[in-house]
Order: structure tokens, then C-alpha cells, then sequence
């Protein structure tokens, strides 16, 4: 004779409840551009100038937003609200509709993102940059030398760096996260690590607001690799992503686009942008 089986009210209480989050879950729909339209779009921004920044009074600045403040307009969009997030919480973000999009001036386009989110064109290109102290600088002219003699990176986490520190054969123990830019440099200055590894422009602007003799920037970094960030959206907004597309293609027609990199230090970035696509950036490397 077969053994009965009881449910379990534990069990039946688990199962509702996850039912009830899918349920949740679904409710949290795309928003149309009519509606992105008549409320504030909200951008999540990591904070990093000269990409993007919030100040205390709520102005949402840098590269990136007034990019997508300028190509959104396009569509009809004119309020905007910054949410700064760290990077690892941007994509999550996105994907729980927390956010609407994600600042051009927040990630690199990368495969394993792309498999997570869907990304506009190409933005904003640029390269690696290290800040020391002037005295390592002949010392760190490379990530070979950064490897070689034992030096400590300080990398926002979740990033690009970051993985990039760890590929490049750096221990966990040399590697040092920090939550923004002015702690970095406090890390660097107080000698709790050798070198700051940003992209070049964040680099540059550090150094500028740090105004101290004793720092150095490394500039180009040979073994390194270009990297282009995107506006990034959830997957099922594409016509979102669309319509940001033909956004920035007119601003970059009627030059708006090159007025604001030039107004934060981008002069190289156009000629960068024709380097490489969105779909080849999110291909798998072999």
C-alpha cells in the first residue's frame, strides 16, 4: 500500500511566498516613453567625475548625464533624477526597475553584460590611467611593473579595473577597494596603497582636484585595452534603447555631442568612438 503524503504547512508557506514575489516581480513593467515622458527618468550614476555626479544640492552632472539628459530630450523627455549606486548594484538595478537606465558615464560595454542587460551605442572610450606618487612613477609604467614589483591597486569595485587587476596577476591582498575618488586619493596620500587605477579622464580630474606636487599620473598605460561604455537598459526595453540610439545620432549630427566631451576634457573621444560597435563589443572574446 502506497504511503500517504501530507503537505507540509512549512513547505506550503514557502511556495506561496514565492509565488507572491513572482507575482511582484511581474508587476514591474517596462515604463513607456509616453510615461518616461510626463515623470522624472531615473539614471543611476556611480558618482565618478568627470563621468557622472550628483553634488549636494541634487544637481545631477558629469559627461554622461548630460548626454542622456541631451539625447532623451530628443524623445520628448525632460525631467531627469540621479541615483548613485556602486557599479556591481547598476545592472540589478536596471533588471528590478529601481532605475530606468544607467548613465553612459556609468558601465563599460562587456560581454558578460551584455548577456544581462541590452546597451545603446558606444559612448564614451577611453583607456586606463594609474595615479602614484611621482616617485613610482618610472617604477609603474605598466601593469607588467605594477605585478613585478609588488604594488597595491586601489580599484572601485565591481568594475572593469577590478577584473582587470585580477587578470593581470595581482593577489586579492593588492587589490583595495574604495567607495569614490576622494577616497582614493586620501588611500594614496596616507600610503595604504601604491596606485589608483581609473580610466584616463577620472585619473586627470583627480589629480586636478587633488592639486598635490607629490602625484603623478601614468598615461597611457601600454598593456591595456580601450573601453567604451553605453547608456544600459533592461533587456525587454528596446524601443527605449532605440529611440536613445537615434537620439545621440542627431546630437552627434548637429554637434551637440562633441561640444559637451570637449567641455569635460573628451577631445579624443569622437575618433575612439568609430573604433568599435556595440556588437563588437559584447562579443565573446576568443
Amino acid at each position: 500500500m502506497a504511503e500517504r503524503s501530507y503537505l507540509n504547512p512549512r513547505r506550503v508557506f514557502a511556495l506561496l511566498f514565492v509565488i507572491g514575489a513572482a507575482a511582484s516581480a511581474s508587476l514591474a513593467v517596462a515604463a513607456s516613453i509616453d510615461e518616461l515622458k510626463s515623470r522624472s527618468v531615473k539614471i543611476a550614476i556611480g558618482n565618478e567625475p568627470p563621468f557622472t555626479e550628483l553634488k549636494p544640492d541634487g544637481t545631477l552632472t558629469g559627461v554622461g548625464p548630460d548626454i542622456d539628459r541631451a539625447v532623451l530630450g530628443q524623445t520628448g523627455m525632460s525631467k531627469f533624477e540621479g541615483v548613485v549606486m556602486e557599479y556591481g548594484a547598476m545592472i540589478p538595478g536596471v533588471q528590478a526597475r529601481r532605475v530606468d537606465i544607467v548613465s553612459s558615464g556609468g558601465l563599460n560595454i562587456r560581454p558578460d553584460r551584455c548577456e544581462q542587460v541590452i546597451f545603446s551605442n558606444p559612448i564614451i572610450c577611453s583607456g586606463t590611467a594609474f595615479l602614484t606618487n611621482k616617485d613610482k612613477v618610472a617604477k609603474a609604467k605598466s601593469w607588467k611593473d605594477v605585478v613585478d614589483n609588488g604594488f597595491s591597486v586601489a580599484v572601485p569595485p565591481g568594475t572593469i579595473h577590478e577584473k582587470m587587476a585580477f587578470a593581470k596577476g595581482l593577489p586579492r591582498e593588492r587589490i583595495i577597494p574604495f567607495p569614490d575618488g576622494q577616497s582614493a586619493v586620501k588611500l594614496l596620500q596616507d600610503g595604504r596603497v601604491d596606485i589608483v587605477v581609473l580610466p584616463d579622464a577620472t585619473i586627470l580630474e583627480l589629480q586636478k582636484k587633488a592639486a598635490d606636487p607629490k602625484l603623478g599620473v601614468v598615461l597611457p598605460v601600454p598593456d591595456d585595452e580601450i573601453a567604451c561604455t553605453g547608456a544600459a537598459f533592461h533587456k525587454d526595453d528596446t524601443a527605449l534603447r532605440d529611440a536613445y540610439n537615434v537620439g545621440l545620432a542627431k546630437i552627434i549630427q548637429d554637434g551637440t555631442f562633441t561640444k559637451i566631451m570637449t567641455a569635460y576634457g573628451f577631445v579624443a573621444n569622437a575618433k575612439m568612438l568609430s573604433l568599435k560597435t556595440t556588437a563588437q563589443l559584447c562579443a565573446p572574446k576568443p
